[in-house]
C-alpha cells in the first residue's frame, strides 16, 4: 500500500495509509460503497472494527476506511478505542495525548480533542489518550457511551478501532451502542474456532455484525455480509 503525504503532524510518516484517489485505496473504497448498501434497517453511523487476535490488519483498515469515506465530502471521525495497544496516532503520525483516556477521566468535550488530518478535509482523529489502568472499566463506562453518542450525532461516519476481542470484552462493550455495527476483520492466518469463539461474544451481547473484511497479507481481498 502507497502511504500518504499528508498528515496532521506535518512531515510525519505514516504507516500503512493509501491515496485516496489513487488504485491502492480501491479496495477500501469497495467497503466504503458495501457499507453503505447495508440497509437503514440494519445500519447506525457507528462502525466498530473488530478481529478476534491481534496483528490481523484491523487498525490499517479502519483508517484506510476513514479517510476514503471522508473524500466524499462527509464528516468522519475516527477513534482510537484500543486502550490496551493503541495503534492510530502511530499511523497517523499524530500525538497520542490527549485522547479517549482524558475526554473520560477529565471530561473534556472530545470535539475540542479530536484532531484534523491536513489534506483530507472533514476526517478528524481521536486517539487513545494517555496509558491507564483498567481500559474494560473505561470502554464499559457510562462515560464512553456518551462520547459515542455525541459522536453520532456530530459526525455522518464514526470509525472505531478496537482491542482484539479474545484479549478482553472492550470491543462487545462498545458494540452495544444503539447506532453501532460491528465490521469483523480476518487474516487469512487466523484459525475458524478463533473467529468463531469472537463472533459468539458480539452474539451473546445482541451485536448487529454487518459483515466481514478478509485481509490477506495487508490487501483486503474480499468483503462479506455476516
Amino acid at each position: 500500500m502507497a502511504t500518504s503525504p499528508q498528515t496532521a503532524s506535518k512531515g510525519a510518516k505514516t504507516r500503512g495509509l493509501v491515496e485516496p484517489v489513487e488504485a491502492s485505496a480501491e479496495p477500501f473504497r469497495s467497503l466504503r460503497v458495501a457499507l453503505e448498501l447495508v440497509p437503514d434497517s440494519r445500519r447506525g453511523n457507528l462502525m466498530v472494527f473488530a478481529s478476534a487476535g491481534p496483528g490481523e490488519g484491523k487498525s490499517t483498515i479502519a483508517a484506510n476506511y476513514a479517510l476514503v469515506s471522508a473524500v466524499n465530502d462527509r464528516r468522519v471521525l475516527l477513534i482510537d478505542a484500543d486502550l490496551r495497544h493503541p495503534k492510530i496516532h502511530e499511523i497517523f503520525g499524530i500525538p497520542r495525548t490527549p485522547g479517549v483516556t482524558e475526554v473520560i477521566y477529565s471530561r473534556l468535550e472530545f470535539h475540542s480533542l479530536a484532531q484534523p488530518i491536513q489534506g483530507v478535509p472533514g476526517l478528524h482523529v481521536l486517539t487513545a489518550g494517555m496509558a491507564a489502568p483498567r481500559a474494560g472499566d473505561m470502554t464499559g463506562s457510562t462515560a464512553m457511551q456518551d462520547l459515542l453518542t455525541k459522536a453520532s450525532e456530530e459526525y455522518d461516519v464514526v470509525a472505531i478501532d478496537t482491542p482484539p476481542v479474545l484479549i478482553g470484552a472492550d470491543a462487545t462493550h462498545l458494540a452495544t451502542h444503539p447506532a453501532a455495527n460491528v465490521v469483523f476483520v480476518v487474516a487469512k492466518k487466523q484459525g475458524a474456532r478463533r473467529v468463531e469463539r469472537a463472533l459468539s461474544k458480539f452474539h451473546l451481547v445482541g451485536a448487529n455484525v454487518l459483515g466481514f473484511v478478509v485481509n490477506w497479507e495487508g490487501n483486503l481481498s474480499e468483503y462479506g455480509y455476516g
